[in-house]
């Protein structure tokens, strides 16, 4: 054994003086350390499992984000794969490999052979580290390489730069983490026995699924409660955080339709719109100055006709309605509006004829936007969001302008009725709804009321208003009236995130997941509202439950009021990054000065 391994080190021609071999032997090679160490484990059958495993499952992954549509569900998946990949695949190669350099070897004696030949134990010990993150990384790599190259092949090369960034994300953490995790079972194995390593290590992978559990229970507890504010207006903790975290996502661009969004939000918070009053008369000029800012409002009056409308009902508490008016009368109908949305095809010569690109960028997510809800609702937006009509209906009242003639009257002074707003909105929602409320209802007027009057850019325009009104109305309490803190469940909430930040700060393995997540981020084009909902929308759908993701504390200003920076309020994960390099170098250093001092024999 021992001249066989003598001889994979160097071949020494036999006149050589026995001088000159030691010169010879203190001068081998640093690669033919390493190529020696390579030879060894190249006869281990799990270094071929672990290799081919990581080969396959970046085979199956870069096929499975190739297929899912969704980018959403993209970094859902991948991220899972990356947990797989560092705390199942990596770890128990890292494990394998340090076990088997520094002490299998040590046990058959292969490496005190070695260090007979007067070899170096620093040399030898840097070869043997070298190696084995040597092999970590070209795993890294070859997976990084296979999983972009299947991706593309099963797109036919229409790649998304996402994905791109997700990978090289994944590439350098997953590097930075076997460096920390080679180093740390390194020392472990040199301070402990071979058993009780493998228990610490078990431990430490168990701590990667439920490091972020603390974090969860105390965002579970905090859902019930509440911020009372000096104002008396109470919110719940989780609509501070929607309201400051969509308010930092709508700043950075980091949300779905980024230009419309930030030009919608923007103008909430600049008129101080407030969800309490918002369908005031101030609030719906205010609404509509800010349509009319991009070109959406046609100013002139537009008068709306039908002929032949065949009453089936008129209001029964109306005393100003004609008496003798009846069921089946046939009657003309004349409309004048004010402020009307103008149509889709007037949306795309508007787009095409701006030059402003800043107003040209907000109209093409409008138009975008508008093509998602019209394909969502299966063109029926009308139908679906019926109910906002009511504000962005402005009648222009008097007999001359909105008025009900009958064709056939009985009398001549009871042939017209100038209509009211309600009398309009009555029989249009009987019209789109079936409505069953008191007020004028028309049996055949539906082409009047679902070509004629379907204004679709209004319902659009409704639709984001109701999605952002709510949050920026928070955000405008929120940002300017102090927090009562003998009120609610503030102190509760304090008392929690003060626990949460003291076991931060050993809790570095979730700290380590911190630098991953940040740096990844999510999938913003996919950060939007739920369609069908008012204003419920998904910012963090997109979290592994397992990973730890940097969570900013709610921070009062001197005043007492929420910060407006209050989203950085967290603990950076360089800081962790640090601490882990910290950690790693002494772990690396004990477990050399340790294999210097080991008794071989």
């Amino acid at each position: 054994m021992k001249n066989k391994i003598s001889r994979n080190l160097i071949e020494m021609p036999k006149d050589i003086n026995v001088e000159e071999k030691l010169i010879k032997f203190k001068l081998i090679p640093f690669l033919k350390l390493i190529k020696f160490s390579f030879k060894s484990i190249i006869k281990e059958l799990l270094f071929y499992i672990l290799n081919i495993s990581t080969l396959i499952v970046s085979i199956i992954i870069g096929v499975l984000l190739a297929f899912t549509k969704s980018g959403a569900q993209q970094v859902v998946i991948f991220n899972f794969f990356i947990l797989f990949f560092v705390c199942c695949l990596m770890f128990v190669f890292i494990l394998r490999m340090v076990q088997f350099f520094f002490n299998k070897n040590f046990e058959d004696k292969t490496t005190y052979i070695v260090l007979t030949n007067q070899v170096s134990r620093v040399r030898f010990f840097l070869a043997q580290y070298i190696l084995i993150l040597l092999v970590m990384i070209v795993n890294i790599v070859v997976s990084f390489l296979v999983i972009n190259m299947f991706y593309a092949f099963c797109t036919l090369f229409k790649y998304d730069m996402f994905i791109l960034r997700m990978t090289v994300c994944y590439l350098i953490y997953s590097i930075i983490a076997i460096f920390f995790l080679t180093n740390f079972i390194m020392c472990l194995i040199f301070i402990f026995t071979l058993q009780t390593t493998t228990i610490i290590c078990t431990l430490l992978l168990a701590l990667t699924f439920i490091a972020n559990i603390p974090m969860s229970f105390v965002k579970l507890s905090e859902k019930s409660y509440t911020v009372t504010f000096q104002n008396g207006q109470i919110l719940k903790v989780n609509d501070v955080y929607d309201a400051y975290t969509l308010n930092d996502n709508i700043a950075k661009g980091n949300i779905k339709y980024k230009h419309l969004s930030k030009y919608v939000y923007d103008s909430f918070i600049e008129s101080k719109l407030n969800l309490d009053d918002f369908s005031s008369k101030d609030s719906i000029d205010s609404r509509i100055k800010i349509w009319s800012g991009l070109g959406l409002i046609n100013h002139n009056p537009v008068v709306l006709k039908e002929t032949n409308a065949k009453l089936f009902e008129k209001p029964l508490r109306d005393e100003t309605v004609p008496k003798s008016w009846k069921r089946n009368n046939l009657f003309n109908i004349q409309l004048t509006l004010n402020n009307t949305f103008i149509s889709e095809n007037e949306l795309d010569e508007l787009i095409k004829n701006n030059e402003d690109d800043k107003t040209k960028n907000i109209l093409l997510d409008l138009r975008n936007f508008t093509k998602e809800i019209t394909n969502y609702f299966s063109d029926n937006v009308q139908y679906e969001k019926y109910d906002l009509f009511k504000d962005f209906f402005f009648l222009k009242a008097g007999m001359t302008n909105s008025y009900l003639e009958n064709i056939k009257p009985e009398n001549e002074k009871e042939k017209k009725y100038a209509l009211k707003k309600e009398d309009v909105e009555s029989f249009y929602n009987y019209t789109i709804r079936g409505n069953p409320g008191d007020g004028f209802k028309f049996s055949n007027i539906d082409d009047f009321i679902k070509q004629k009057m379907n204004f679709k850019l209004m319902y659009i325009a409704g639709i984001l208003e109701k999605y952002f009104i709510k949050y920026s109305s928070n955000y405008l309490i929120m940002s300017t009236t102090p927090v009562a803190h003998n009120k609610g469940d503030w102190s509760e909430y304090e008392k929690g995130r003060k626990t949460m930040e003291y076991l931060s700060y050993f809790n570095l393995y979730n700290g380590l997941w911190m630098f991953y997540t940040k740096n990844l981020g999510f999938y913003y084009e996919d950060i939007w509202f739920a369609p069908a909902s008012d204003s419920k929308i998904y910012l963090e759908n997109q979290k592994n439950m397992f990973l730890g993701y940097p969570e900013y504390n709610i921070k009062l200003d001197s005043e007492g009021i929420i910060a407006k920076d209050t989203t950085n309020n967290y603990m950076k994960p360089w800081y962790y990054l640090a601490i882990l390099l910290g950690i790693s170098i002494l772990s690396f250093t004990i477990a050399l000065f340790r294999f210097r001092k080991y008794d071989f024999k």
